[in-house]
């Protein structure tokens, strides 16, 4: 968004494709979006509501009722293979091996494959949020849990300050998940593309983030998170996540 906090009736939410945070390059594709009101009411946004150029996509949010927004975005990427291989799990090649060039540790190709092994399947989904509040910060979609991974906002994500103590929790199938790890992201301002990490982070074993932003600016937060190999089934989940935020003084 444009802006986070706002008194107007309508706000400006531009998306994009980008190497530096916030300086966006390519028109993202393929997500399909929707918002939580603040009753907690699920709008789904048609593709054609959002205008695009090559550099970004942009949309409209009507926020005439106060309260916070939560506005998501969700990509159903491609799917890849892994084989257990002598008690490690190795991205699985269908192509031909070439015996010229020597083999990588953590692939297998099929062709060496032993019958009967064990084969997973973990396919990735990309998942992009924010939150706008109008005059009032309201909890209805702030505390809503959407199904599969997701963030839980222990602190409000629009009334978070400087030196103060934010607190999240990453949850998969509404379960704490421990010892992931994420990233945030600092907007930048400089000619540069390196050092862009404000701050790394893990989750504790209650599956929370505790961190402080110093600075005043505006954010991102980014989860890598795979379902581990010893979950039940073959079919697993990978979700890349990332939450556009702000910290005011």
């Amino acid at each position: 968004p444009l802006n986070y906090q706002t008194f107007n009736n309508y706000s400006a939410v531009v998306s994009g494709f980008y190497d530096n945070p916030f300086v966006s390059e390519i028109a993202i594709k393929n997500f399909k979006f929707h918002y939580h009101t603040p009753d907690g009411e699920k709008i789904e946004i048609a593709d054609d509501a959002w205008a695009k150029t090559q550099t970004l996509s942009s949309f409209s949010l009507e926020n005439k009722q106060d309260g916070t927004y939560r506005i998501r975005g969700v990509k159903q990427g491609s799917a890849s293979r892994f084989a257990l291989v002598d008690g490690q799990w190795k991205a699985l090649i269908q192509a031909k091996r070439d015996e010229a060039k020597p083999l990588k540790a953590n692939v297998v190709y099929q062709s060496d494959l032993k019958k009967n092994s064990k084969v997973k399947t973990v396919e990735t989904q990309e998942i992009i949020e924010t939150f706008i509040s109008r005059r009032t910060m309201s909890d209805v979609s702030v505390k809503h849990v959407h199904e599969g991974f997701d963030v839980r906002f222990i602190s409000h994500p629009n009334t978070l300050k400087v030196n103060q103590p934010i607190q999240l929790q990453v949850v998969d199938s509404a379960q704490r998940v421990k010892d992931v790890k994420a990233s945030v992201l600092a907007q930048r301002y400089a000619l540069e593309r390196t050092d862009r990490v404000y701050q790394t982070l893990q989750s504790d074993d209650k599956g929370h983030l505790n961190f402080v932003i110093k600075d005043q600016g505006q954010y991102l937060l980014t989860v890598d998170y795979q379902q581990p190999f010893t979950a039940k089934g073959d079919q697993l989940k990978r979700y890349k996540y990332t939450l556009a935020f702000n910290v005011v003084e």
